[in-house]
């Protein structure tokens, strides 16, 4: 049955429509207004803020973030119910930001693989160029929604649960029917390759390009959350052949010396958390666990009272705030590359493999002069260290969150948290419903097959 996408494009064409007069030349087709050129869909494909936003509500959710008793009281109840994992996130006025913005980044992507290819004043190279990014973009925003909105995928299993719909047409009416985790992998996996098919560049002039590193990195990321640590060894491995400087913190003289994220030569590809996720408290145990030689406390951490309302005591993720940036970081980097290979080698019985990683990380994150390497005599112990590293360097951007539930597969790693909100206590159970983000009641009542 099909149904009018009201929830999730009903006004995606007219933003695209609207806000083309902006940064494409348009023509007009009847009613219709229509994309032309090659230089149309180079622009569309440099839409910065459509095609970089990608969510972030479960930072909330994670366990970096703890709202001080002080706080709770002026938080939104959006930030109130993720704090909390209820079951509904959003009231019936509230559109869901993370879902339309990744659906937004969709929408746009298929909107230049269906036409690109046939633009005019364009090269065949100049195409394909934009074509080979558009799968990676598409990509990068299935990987978000079927790690928010649906089960953690589990190695073990068919991965038959429901999670999100695979669009992949710019159609205006399509179903809504929920495609499996499995499914949505496997689209992911395949956008990766088809933009590696189609020769997508080495060496794009900006970070928010992708690149052929940008998707060995991708894959890297996507194998490590599909327990397919062999794979993800591998396409890590590649990206840090193409890409492996590090910032060293000990040439900065405060964290308001950290590079603009356009400039951060440890990025990769750039996708940013929506900016209302910046500055969320930060739990206690975390920031105690950095010791005083770990220079991230002084530079990706910030007072919790400067530049944001409410206040706060204690401290929050600052290198937005310290930089000139335009947000959060949440794509690839360096920094994943070295702790994703030294997560495979400790899974795969290297363990001083998985410390040479660490340390090469951690030599650029201490002070001059202070003891920074770590040793591991087993598996455990290089294990226990990658997980403690990634918390610290992963530090203010969610990513915890998607540690939280692959660790959940793993007795040894599955933990019970608990909070304090206004005086009630909030039980997250391994595994529990808690860990997948409701789909907003208001699009699954436009769009009943949504709720199936």
């Amino acid at each position: 049955m099909k149904f009018l996408k009201t929830a999730l494009y009903i006004i995606l064409p007219l933003l695209l429509l609207n806000s083309c007069r902006d940064y494409v030349e348009v023509e007009q087709v009847g009613n219709n207004r229509i994309l032309k050129y090659t230089s149309d869909y180079r622009a569309l494909a440099n839409s910065y803020n459509d095609m970089t936003s990608s969510g972030g509500i479960y930072l909330i959710a994670n366990a970096d973030v703890e709202f001080p008793t002080t706080y709770q009281n002026g938080v939104s109840t959006i930030w109130a119910n993720s704090y909390t994992w209820q079951d509904r996130i959003y009231d019936p006025s509230q559109g869901d930001s993370d879902w339309i913005g990744l659906y937004k980044a969709i929408y746009y992507s298929n909107v230049i693989l269906d036409g690109v290819m046939s633009s005019q004043k364009g090269t065949d190279a100049e195409k394909k160029e934009i074509y080979a990014e558009a799968f990676v973009h598409r990509a990068f925003a299935y990987l978000q929604l079927v790690n928010t909105y649906g089960p953690q995928f589990d190695p073990a299993s068919a991965n038959s649960e429901k999670a999100v719909p695979i669009l992949l047409k710019p159609e205006l009416f399509s179903s809504l029917d929920r495609s499996t985790v499995a499914q949505v992998y496997d689209q992911i996996i395949s956008d990766l390759n088809t933009a590696l098919a189609n020769g997508i560049q080495n060496d794009p002039q900006f970070n928010v390009l992708p690149s052929k590193r940008a998707v060995y990195a991708l894959l890297a990321r996507t194998y490590l959350l599909m327990g397919q640590y062999q794979l993800s060894l591998e396409n890590a491995e590649k990206a840090l052949q193409m890409q492996n400087g590090l910032i060293d913190l000990k040439t900065f003289a405060s964290g308001y010396s950290y590079p603009v994220l356009i400039q951060n030569p440890e990025v990769i590809f750039s996708k940013t958390l929506l900016n209302t996720y910046n500055r969320a408290p930060l739990s206690p145990d975390l920031l105690s666990s950095f010791g005083t030689n770990d220079l991230r406390y002084d530079y990706y951490t910030i007072a919790g009272n400067i530049a944001i309302s409410p206040t706060y005591t204690g401290r929050g993720f600052g290198i937005a705030t310290y930089s000139n940036t335009n947000g959060i970081n949440v794509g690839v980097s360096v920094p994943e590359m070295y702790l994703i290979a030294a997560e495979c080698y400790a899974r795969g019985g290297q363990p001083q493999k998985a410390v040479d990683y660490l340390n090469i990380l951690r030599a650029k994150r201490f002070k001059t002069g202070t003891a920074y390497s770590v040793t591991a005599a087993t598996n455990k112990e290089a294990l226990d260290l990658v997980l403690t590293e990634r918390q610290k360097e992963f530090i203010g951007r969610g990513f915890r969150w998607f540690d939280q539930r692959r660790l959940n597969l793993d007795p040894t790693y599955q933990k019970t948290y608990s909070r304090v909100f206004k005086g009630q206590t909030y039980t997250l159970a391994p595994n529990s419903d808690g860990y997948v983000f409701p789909i907003n009641q208001n699009y699954i009542d436009l769009n009943p097959e949504l709720g199936k």
